[in-house]
């Protein structure tokens, strides 16, 4: 089986990453080796017509023919590996990347992908564990942020100009290695941030102040908004549901995974033996 630590869907096609290396996801989770460039492999991510991923030496690589070929995206003279890669959401906006690495911060593209700049404005920490989007601002609505989330070692930290610089979350004390902005987050406004060792974390105010939950695991490895609202997380002994970031409930029959993502219309848990779907309430998601 293979390990897998993250997964990606868009135009480009369904993708899952790890140390054994990439593959393409069939309908049923079946995995189909992709050759991709980089040795050590941590992250991946896809835009509408291309696949990214993340790892060392190359820091980000991109393939626009679906994993064919590959081209190393220049990095700003930083050779740390890259652990995070988080494309905007928004259509308008889908040439900005965000990649996180291990000891150098914050990278920023502003060209698809194919080049980085180092934005660590307001960083406390360079040690970046993970980078999620909020959904894209409605169009009758201003000003439009661009809000961005990255999980370091020390805090959460909260970006309203689509990376160029951040603000560490009030409230937000711990590794964060997990985050998950609601689906309907222009109306709940909520963010939840999971760490290793000190829970997870909640905010209801765009992700400015968070404050920990007392119902929730301590370890908190895999966490994920559903499109129609609601959220799944994994501990390490199982996974949970909830439907409003606050309350939540074991699922039944299910392993605990190391990351969660809704694609081609379900839940997929990732795990170090390999992919699978995830039921909720007994019904596959």
């Amino acid at each position: 089986m293979s390990i897998i630590l993250s997964l990606s869907e868009a135009h480009a096609g369904f993708f899952a990453a790890g140390p054994q290396g990439m593959f393409s996801v069939g309908a049923e989770g079946n995995l189909t080796e992709v050759i991709q460039p980089e040795s050590h492999l941590y992250a991946t991510d896809s835009l509408d017509d291309r696949v990214l991923v993340g790892g060392a030496p190359h820091g980000v690589a991109f393939s626009r023919d679906g994993g064919q070929t590959w081209q190393a995206a220049w990095m700003d003279f930083v050779d740390s590996p890259v652990v995070a890669i988080a494309a905007a959401p928004d259509v308008a906006d889908s040439h900005i990347v965000l990649a996180g690495t291990e000891d150098k911060g914050i990278l920023r593209s502003a060209n698809r992908g194919e080049g980085f700049y180092v934005c660590n404005y307001g960083l406390r920490s360079l040690a970046v564990l993970h980078i999620c989007w909020a959904p894209p601002w409605p169009r009758d609505v201003w000003p439009r942020w661009r809000l961005a989330f990255a999980g370091t070692d020390e805090g959460f930290y909260r970006s309203p100009a689509a990376g160029r610089g951040w603000k560490r979350c009030e409230g937000a004390e711990g590794a964060f290695q997990v985050a998950a902005v609601d689906s309907r987050f222009h109306t709940t406004q909520i963010v939840l941030a999971g760490t290793e060792t000190d829970g997870l974390w909640f905010s209801d105010d765009q992700g400015r102040r968070f404050r920990r939950l007392d119902n929730t695991p301590e370890q908190i490895n895999a966490l994920t908004a559903l499109a129609g609202g609601g959220f799944v997380m994994s501990d390490s002994e199982t996974l949970w549901h909830s439907p409003d970031g606050l309350n939540w409930t074991p699922l039944q029959g299910e392993d605990p995974c190391l990351v969660l993502q809704e694609a081609v219309g379900k839940v997929w848990a990732g795990s170090q033996d390999g992919l699978r779907q995830v039921n909720l309430n007994g019904k596959s998601a």
